[in-house]
């Protein structure tokens, strides 16, 4: 079972509780039967137990001794020492023998049964007791004292096996909850580890919405299952296979009525299990589902209300809350008619036993504190297949959680540190990043998104990369940080194929602006320092300042202590950008890549970005991806894409006269004189009819 794996680390816990279970299970399963010799032996036979006994005339013993051949005799003999002045006998004997005394109770009854001239049938052992009484009066013992003494004695016993048993429950219930504590705390870990290490091909498999859940909701129903198998999945068969023992060790003749019990209430376990476990599938994919809608929504809120789509995205939720509510309805109603269904079978079977059982007490083959203990074992029995029931239900929920959890630590990673790693020569080139050939398709597509790209950039210069919506522009500078793995050719970082470069190494030297400014919850400077291992407020200033920032952040009432909400929200998206940028610059990258980050900007704060990084990151070599052509245009080189493959790749200057794409984007938005150009390029003229 998917469950048992995460005990793996845990097996001394493990045997620990299996430990503490037997004690519990011994010491419970001894109390019905201490209740039956109290009431049959301390009130009934008024403290003496069987036909052995304690004190025995001399005479008495002999004549019951006439009565019995010499094997007989010389097993009595064996008990009982030698007569004192008084002419009393005394049980006692090697302590070792007294595993033999229900051989001698049973002897004793048939010679005193044989005494009296009464029948050897089911009361003889009654009559035996009543004889030994009789004896006991004759030598003048206190008979009070001894049913007080009987009384007294297994009331102690009983206490004390009442107080091991909850000791080793407690004990039981502290180990198993603090072990599945530990497996949740562990799992979440390991999981978020392995999330961590997830590239976006990983992320993108299983979405975000299912790891949320399989991190919380699923590892919550893994740890709560673990708990439940070390307290009641183990304790309910021993109690059920004991008790049973016992109750068909006794010849009652009532066997029939726990086997029909039984076998009612595994029918009932087998229907459950084959009705409610497809839900339990079924509700967990329901879960990521509402997760994926809440997540969407709240991220989508603005354009949701700027469209007026409010009610929309109600109903669009209640479809998915109500078809979740409905499975869990479901669920619930069976489980809750499961348990009914139990009682009626334990009080069935309870009034069974006391029906039949009072027909054998009338009758001398039974006690009635028998009947008490055979209906306490019966209970035993049905509440152990109560807890089976319970567990029978929620373990196939565990297992679907279990297993989605265990999916998501064993998915193969597809960017993986080499095993050998190699790193660059010190002396080598130092910001150097070389595209050869470099092609990229993404998992289970068709064709390649990125064909056959090639450029060199060296230490202080800057790459601008630009082309229409979907060209690639994003694939391609993923490619950089190992995002993504190239599926031909080769990219290299400081000389070395950055698939031989350990990870850590390689993104070390790069500092990565993504497309959409992501903060994180925390404070200005904590966002700023985010990649650095040894921030200083000197480090955190000055890439403030470079990334044209420090403007707004001194404005606010606690500078660059001032709070960032999460996701940046009490931030405009320019200075969101602006942000992530200075996250970026502050770890001091040998190269930089800028994914679009100036889209937010306005052209004169866009200016004097470039300049600043052009002043005073002079030794880094700068990837800029951007949809103005203003943004790259002073770039050392520009690189054009169309449909994932290069259609230019030189100055400014060289492709306005050699590439019609990058002419077309620059004269769509800067005009002639910007462009440096001696006479407008004629524009495109929408006329009637679609032709331009």
């Amino acid at each position: 079972m998917s469950v048992l794996r995460f005990l793996k680390k845990h097996l001394g816990a493990f045997a620990l509780v299996c430990l503490l279970l037997a004690v519990q299970a011994v010491s419970e399963l001894a109390l019905p039967q201490m209740m039956s010799d109290i009431v049959d032996v301390g009130i009934g036979q008024r403290g003496i137990p069987s036909a052995v006994f304690s004190h025995v005339r001399v005479q008495t013993l002999a004549d019951l001794e006439a009565q019995l051949d010499p094997d007989e005799v010389a097993l009595i003999e064996s008990f009982y020492t030698p007569a004192n002045a008084s002419g009393v006998r005394t049980f006692e004997g090697d302590p070792s023998a007294r595993n033999a005394s229900s051989e001698l109770a049973r002897v004793l009854a048939r010679a005193i049964a044989l005494q009296t001239g009464a029948a050897d049938d089911a009361l003889a052992s009654q009559r035996a007791v009543a004889f030994v009484r009789t004896e006991y009066e004759q030598l003048g013992l206190d008979l009070e004292d001894i049913r007080r003494s009987y009384l007294i004695s297994m009331s102690a016993s009983m206490f004390a096996y009442c107080a091991v048993a909850l000791a080793a429950a407690v004990l039981l219930g502290f180990v198993a909850a603090r072990t599945g504590a530990i497996i949740g705390r562990d799992t979440r870990e390991d999981l978020f580890a392995k999330v961590m290490r997830f590239s976006p091909a990983e992320v993108n498999r299983f979405s975000q919405a299912s790891l949320i859940t399989r991190c919380t909701n699923d590892v919550s129903q893994v740890s709560m299952s673990v708990m439940m198998l070390m307290r009641m999945v183990l304790l309910a068969p021993i109690m059920g296979i004991v008790a049973i023992t016992k109750v068909l060790a006794q010849p009652s003749g009532l066997g029939f009525i726990i086997i029909a019990a039984v076998l009612m209430l595994l029918g009932l376990l087998v229907v459950a299990f084959i009705v409610v476990v497809p839900k339990f599938e079924l509700m967990q994919s329901l879960i990521d589902r509402v997760n994926l809608m809440s997540r969407q929504m709240l991220e989508g809120i603005m354009p949701v209300r700027a469209f007026g789509r409010e009610s929309y995205e109600e109903e669009r939720f209640d479809g998915a809350s109500v078809e979740l509510r409905n499975t869990q309805l479901f669920t619930g109603h069976a489980i809750a008619l499961i348990m009914p269904f139990i009682q009626i079978i334990l009080n069935a079977a309870t009034v069974a036993i006391v029906w039949f059982g009072a027909d054998l007490v009338g009758a001398g083959a039974m006690q009635v504190g028998d009947v008490m203990a055979y209906s306490a074992y019966a209970m035993q029995i049905v509440m152990s297949f109560m807890m089976l029931a319970m567990v029978a239900i929620m373990m196939p929920r565990a297992k679907v959680a279990a297993d989605r959890v265990i999916e998501v630590l064993e998915c193969p990673l597809t960017i993986v540190d080499p095993e050998n790693p190699q790193a660059p020569a010190q002396d080598g080139p130092r910001g150097s990043l070389v595209f050869d050939d470099v092609s990229f398709r993404y998992p289970d597509a068709d064709a390649d998104v990125i064909g056959h790209v090639s450029f060199t950039l060296d230490a202080g210069q800057v790459l601008g990369i630009v082309g229409s919506t979907g060209s690639g522009k994003s694939t391609l500078v993923n490619l950089i940080p190992r995002l993504y793995d190239v599926t031909g050719g080769s990219a290299l970082v400081d000389g070395v194929d950055v698939r031989s470069m350990a990870l850590d190494d390689l993104r070390s030297r790069i500092g990565y602006v993504p497309q959409t400014a992501r903060l994180f919850s925390g404070t200005v400077a904590s966002n700023v320092a985010y990649g650095c291992d040894d921030p200083d407020e000197a480090g955190i200033d000055r890439a403030l300042e470079i990334a044209q920032a420090s403007e707004f952040v001194d404005a606010l009432e606690k500078g660059a202590d001032s709070p960032t909400a999460q996701g940046g929200s009490n931030f405009s998206g320019g200075q969101r950008q602006r942000l992530s940028i200075a996250r970026a610059v502050a770890i001091d990258p040998e190269i930089l890549v800028l994914d679009d980050s100036f889209s937010a900007l306005d052209y004169a704060t866009d200016a004097r970005l470039r300049r600043a990084l052009a002043h005073e990151m002079d030794g880094t070599a700068v990837v800029v991806v951007a949809q103005r052509v203003a943004t790259v245009m002073h770039a050392d080189k520009i690189l054009v894409l169309d449909g994932g493959a290069v259609v230019g790749y030189g100055t400014h200057a060289e492709l306005l006269a050699t590439c019609e794409a990058y002419r077309e984007i620059a004269t769509s938005q800067l005009s002639a004189a910007e462009l440096g150009l001696s006479q407008a390029v004629p524009a495109f003229t929408i006329v009637e009819g679609g032709d331009a």
